[in-house]
């Protein structure tokens, strides 16, 4: 939709969001962004971008998050000065952590201290408002003047859609954005404001980074995020082809099919024992890969640390020493102070700075090219080698799941995954959120990035995430599905109200273990070590008594809410109900399904 010549600020705002492709603005309303609210609704007709009403503003910002990992391109969401700001802060940090790019838009009283109104105008006014989350966002601005205002929305989309992306944050005074447009003020040509493209890696490192791959005998590729970046499956394939080379799959995201013979994730330790050679691709955290934590015995004396052993536990490479280790990414580029979110330092033999997908593609190419009969005879024997493992992690857990989780009560995780998959499996579904401690992946056909959303992590955000992914999804005729924790919907179980009102349709099936079991570990490795009573270990964690009645609180949002259902022999039934509601009514369905820890 084109928009007619903005009149005031707040219209050149609305101008600017709206040629830059921005679908929707997630909110949670306040004065201090009055000007902008009022042109999203009269200037923009709520259409270009349309506004998502939420309760608090971490939903609004996690809504930005789940859409765009569902569409790959941006939103904004607005914020109310400190105290919006203050409650976003916790998902801004979220989409930090994920590389999720979004224009955050906060508002604040009148920076002429002359023009405040008593109290409340002074309360909500800050000397830098940024300051909250400066150490968390890509990149803060408080432009003054209508020219800075547009350039202001230039650069942070720009530096949002980045590699590597993420959040930035505007703040502008609400006298500036009720100001009208000075005379004969020159509106920007957008089509001269993109973002640049990624680097596709140095070329010398990349002959290095082929050439120990083709001198390899074993190299195995562990990869993470390659389903979210544009032919990032297809040139891992393609790289897989042409070596025969095992794939251990990182994080949430889709990278390669699951029944591709070379992904043998869940079986890491047995692939990377034989490892010459390992090359990373956009992994965050490597070491978490190539090492295994091993509990330590005993206890150690009074007020001394166990020593960076992680909790009480010492941590054993999977690798030998001689491995070499290849690392690809731009995590490099996004490096700040204060979020040690990088992982530990690693000594690596080429590290490339590129885009996964695009470094992947070259790497094939020259792999390609060099490819000769010995090369096609030792990728046929690392593929007859990497098939069994493949094959054994989902016999076993086929096997598991028969023999010893399927009749258990309360209701596995492996059960709940096995009905969830039934029910959808003929359906044009998608996974937008969440997961059954990864019995998903095991028992699931997972083979498109399209249905593997699955993004979000931190607690508050699920459902927030889940709306915004199937937000995108909406009038499709797709079927979203979130696995939604117990936990995690309590901090914001008005969410519901925002998919109500908006008819966002989603299958949201509840892991209801009620307890945050997370800490139940925590507590009994304590305990222990202390060789003190593990009865206690419930106390401060257990989400019982009373035990919330989650479809009783969709019902409440005029929502379909079934459950709590504790037989799993009734569970088949309860998602046909569900999935009747979201695909002929277009409604959210909860089914709170009660089952066990993990």
């Amino acid at each position: 939709m084109a928009l007619e010549r903005p009149e005031y600020v707040s219209d050149l705002i609305v101008y600017l969001l709206n040629g830059l492709g921005i679908e929707y603005v997630p909110l949670n309303p306040g004065a201090t962004t009055r000007g902008i609210h009022e042109s999203i609704v009269n200037y923009g007709g709520n259409q270009a971008p349309e506004m998502i009403t939420c309760v608090h503003e971490e939903l609004a910002v996690a809504m930005c998050e789940g859409y765009y990992l569902a569409t790959g391109r941006p939103l904004a969401t607005l914020v109310h000065n400190i105290v919006g700001l203050q409650h976003a802060s916790k998902a801004i940090y979220e989409a930090w952590l994920n590389h999720t790019p979004m224009i955050i838009i906060g508002g604040t009283g009148p920076m002429d201290a002359s023009h405040r109104r008593p109290w409340i105008d002074w309360i909500h006014t800050a000397q830098v408002q940024a300051q909250l989350v400066r150490d968390y966002v890509k990149w803060d601005d408080q432009p003054l003047g209508a020219q800075s205002v547009a350039e202001s929305v230039l650069r942070a989309y720009q530096i949002a859609m980045t590699a590597p992306r993420g959040p930035v944050y505007l703040c502008f005074d609400v006298e500036l954005q009720e100001s009208p447009l000075p005379e004969g003020f020159v509106l920007p040509d957008l089509s001269r404001f993109q973002y640049p493209a990624s680097p596709a890696g140095n070329p010398d490192a990349v002959d290095q980074a082929a050439k120990a791959l083709l001198e390899a005998k074993w190299p195995v590729l562990v990869v993470e995020g390659l389903g979210r970046s544009p032919g990032g499956t297809e040139a891992l394939t393609s790289l897989v082809d042409v070596l025969g080379a095992p794939v251990i799959e990182v994080g949430a995201a889709f990278n390669l099919p699951n029944s591709h013979p070379m992904n043998v994730t869940g079986a890491n330790a047995d692939v990377l024992k034989d490892a010459d050679l390992v090359l990373s691709v956009g992994v965050k955290d490597v070491e978490a890969v190539l090492t295994r934590a091993v509990t330590e015995q005993g206890t150690t004396q009074a007020g001394v640390p166990r020593a960076a052993s992680g909790y009480g536990r010492r941590f054993e490479s999977l690798v030998s020493e001689g491995t070499k280790l290849i690392h690809v990414g731009l995590n490099e580029y996004g490096f700040k102070a204060w979020p040690s979110s990088y992982g530990r330092l690693l000594p690596t033999d080429v590290n490339i700075l590129g885009n996964g997908a695009l470094v992947l593609a070259e790497l094939a190419k020259k792999c390609g090219e060099a490819k000769d009969t010995a090369l096609e005879r030792l990728a046929k024997e690392r593929t007859a080698k990497a098939r069994p493992i493949h094959d054994g992690v989902y016999q076993r857990a086929n096997q598991d799941l028969k023999e010893r989780w399927w009749d258990q009560t309360p209701t596995s995780t492996a059960r709940l995954a096995a009905e969830i998959w039934e029910a959808i499996k003929e359906e044009d579904w998608v996974l937008v959120h969440g997961s059954l401690s990864g019995w998903e992946r095991r028992l699931w056909t997972v083979d498109d990035p399209s249905r593997w959303v699955a993004g979000g992590g931190g607690t508050g955000t699920g459902m927030g995430v889940a709306m915004g992914a199937a937000l995108a999804f909406r009038g499709t005729g797709k079927v979203c599905v979130s696995i939604q924790n117990d936990g995690d919907l309590l901090y914001t179980g008005g969410s519901m109200w925002t998919a109500a009102h908006h008819k966002i349709p989603m299958l949201v099936v509840m892991f209801n273990n009620q307890s945050y079991y997370q800490d139940v570990g925590h507590q009994s490795a304590v305990a222990r070590m202390r060789e003190r009573s593990l009865e206690t270990v419930g106390i401060g964690v257990s989400l019982e008594g009373p035990n919330t009645d989650f479809a009783m609180l969709a019902k409440s949002f005029s929502l379909y809410g079934d459950g709590p259902i504790l037989d799993a022999g009734d569970i088949a039934a309860a998602l046909k109900r569900g999935l009747d509601v979201v695909k002929n009514e277009g409604r959210l369905a909860l089914i709170d399904t009660v089952v066990q820890p993990r």
